[in-house]
């Protein structure tokens, strides 16, 4: 296995990108969070959590939803797409923990965790299955260079206790997924009648499995155009029609809750929270379901990128929207995002697009590609500036 490779144009850029995050991750751990955050006692998680916890670890979800589907459902012709999906998933909950760890310093504590006791906290409980998770994917993934590696002993225990591991990876996936969603009941007067609801736990999981095979469309789409192979459309078209249906679901429960609590009124007032809660309905459900039933746009690869592109988009907005633009506060009380806090979050996010691109070059993640000792060298492949674009989002 070849673990050297030529750095491209884009490698490079998403270097830079990681080392700017890293300079004002040094300024964040050195000043306190004040020096870069604009997070305050009205809005105390902000961009952060919103988006770097809530929303990554949605994005993750591909992991658990590719291997069900695969695995315990035995929808076994999408086992292509199981290697990428858990890569994606362990390099996105990756990114979460250590965007948590950013907004929380002091990381050399994060182990207490698993020495406190508070099985009365939905956070407590978040944070347990979240580790267990990521070493569950980390179990998972490790079979792929193992057998690079020729370590057959090794691979052969993992073998035979891969079942129970996957099993346990999938039931801890739908736990803290919908205890994320727990955690925002807690607070009924901060969030905002359009998306306070005890069903909470239930939209959050759904939402995380809405996002699986849309992520795992644009990946294969976006490795197909830059690795160099012809595209599954037949797959694509499979799973873009699993995904209409997930849509729908979710926008069939979101919209029967809304009734059900008599919060329809909500809908038609003039604020910013409702403009909010219309886009996230409009392009990240409507549109995106009248996409994907379209039988011409799942044989369509630029038709199932921008469907995909939008129900992520869709998920994303609604996880801020519970956890960050919905809150209710006083008039005076403001939060925007300083640049600081987006610019931590896009250098760890670059730091998992360039490690899924690295590993793609020396590791054999897609099937559809000869081994990679035998591919031709990446400064031969014209499109492999762009490998890194591959995974997360």
């Amino acid at each position: 296995m070849n673990w050297r490779i030529r750095l491209t144009w884009w490698d490079k850029l998403l270097l830079a990108i990681m080392a700017v995050g890293a300079v004002l991750a040094a300024v964040r751990y050195a000043g306190g969070i004040a020096e870069v955050a604009n997070v305050n006692n009205a809005y105390p998680w902000g961009w952060w959590v919103g988006y770097g916890v809530l929303t990554t670890i949605a994005l993750g979800a591909v992991g658990f939803t590719i291997t069900a589907l695969v695995e315990i459902l035995g929808v076994h012709r999408y086992h292509t797409f199981v290697r990428p999906a858990v890569l994606m998933g362990l390099l996105c909950y990756s990114s979460a923990i250590i965007m948590l760890m950013v907004e929380l310093g002091r990381p050399w504590m994060v182990w207490m965790i698993l020495v406190s006791w508070a099985p009365t906290s939905a956070l407590y409980e978040v944070g347990w299955c979240a580790f267990l998770y990521i070493n569950v994917l980390a179990l998972e993934f490790v079979r792929v260079p193992l057998e690079q590696l020729g370590w057959g002993r090794a691979l052969r225990i993992l073998q035979v206790v891969y079942i129970p591991i996957m099993l346990l990876g999938v039931t801890l996936s739908h736990l803290h997924q919908s205890s994320l969603g727990t955690l925002m009941t807690l607070i009924p007067h901060k969030v905002n009648v359009l998306w306070w609801s005890d069903r909470l736990p239930l939209l959050f999981l759904f939402s995380a499995m809405m996002a699986g095979p849309a992520m795992a469309i644009l990946e294969h789409l976006a490795a197909a155009r830059w690795l160099g192979f012809a595209p599954r459309t037949d797959l694509l078209a499979g799973l873009a029609r699993i995904e209409a249906w997930l849509v729908g679901l979710f926008l069939a429960f979101q919209m029967g809750d809304l009734f059900f609590r008599g919060a329809t009124d909500a809908m038609l007032s003039a604020s910013w929270p409702t403009a909010s809660f219309w886009v996230e309905i409009g392009l990240g459900l409507l549109l995106s379901l009248a996409l994907l039933v379209m039988p011409e746009v799942r044989q369509s690869q630029a038709g199932l990128a921008t469907a995909s592109s939008l129900v992520l988009a869709g998920v994303l907005l609604y996880r801020l929207n519970v956890a960050v633009i919905g809150l209710r506060v006083r008039h005076w009380e403001t939060y925007t995002p300083a640049i600081a806090e987006v610019g931590i979050t896009i250098g760890i996010t670059a730091a998992a697009f360039f490690a899924f691109g690295w590993l793609a070059r020396i590791l054999p993640i897609h099937e559809e590609l000869p081994p990679p000792q035998t591919r031709p060298h990446p400064a031969a492949q014209p499109a492999g500036a762009l490998r890194g674009a591959e995974g997360l989002s």
